[in-house]
């Protein structure tokens, strides 16, 4: 009995010594293995991301201060109504504005009669002088061609910067299309210059040309 007992002890002490000897070899292994706390990181870590580079496009964008092709039209356009506006103004107050308003009707209308190539003169009378008429008839010819009509899409007028003592000069763009048999045989969209002058208490067309023709006026005889 006492040996058993003996035994046992024996077997609890050698037990016990190996589980001393495992904890005692795990420790001076994980003391050699263990990395210094500034280890853990690398290099790569330890640095500071930079910020991603700014995107000033986008900024200039949402900040409103990009430059925009569109937005530098718009200024050209709207520098251009403003020169227009001052001519006009400049014709009000040398004539008028009953004048101006006039001037720019008999434009429209004598520009309007050239484009549909009215032959009947009478329509003539009373927006065009009588020497500026005598041209017009040689231009348009007397005999209509049959089944062929002008017909007028739009007119826009402005004032012009040819400012002399008795006359005003307006711009204006025509659109118009010629139709034959019903059909659409040709298109066109045109710049001209027209002169209208006062005689006897009249603005009548005195000239009309295009960009490419010059802009003398004919005095009426």
């Amino acid at each position: 009995m006492e040996k058993r007992v003996l035994y046992k002890f024996i077997f609890l002490i050698i037990v016990a010594l190996l589980i001393i000897a495992m904890y005692a070899w795990k420790w001076s292994t994980d003391d050699e293995d263990q990395q210094k706390p500034e280890d853990l990181f690398d290099e790569s870590q330890q640095e500071t991301e930079q910020p991603p580079e700014l995107q000033e496009d986008k900024i200039d964008e949402a900040l409103g201060t990009k430059t925009d092709s569109n937005a530098e039209g718009g200024t050209q356009n709207a520098t251009q109504q403003t020169t227009e506006d001052q001519h006009e103004t400049t014709y009000q107050n040398n004539f008028g504005d009953q004048a101006v308003t006039k001037a720019k009707e008999q434009a429209k209308q004598g520009l309007a009669l050239y484009l549909a190539q009215i032959a009947d003169w009478d329509k003539w009378e009373g927006v065009v002088t009588s020497s500026f008429l005598k041209e017009i008839k040689q231009a348009i010819p007397a005999v209509k061609e049959a089944n062929v009509e002008r017909n007028i899409e739009s007119i826009e007028l402005f004032a012009s910067d040819k400012l002399q003592q008795n006359n005003m000069t307006f711009g204006a763009f025509a659109t118009w299309h010629v139709t034959s048999n019903e059909r659409v045989a040709n298109q066109r969209t045109q710049l001209f210059y027209l002169t209208v002058v006062n005689q006897n208490n009249q603005w009548l067309v005195n000239n009309m040309v295009t960009p490419d023709e010059g802009m003398e006026g004919k005095k009426d005889t």
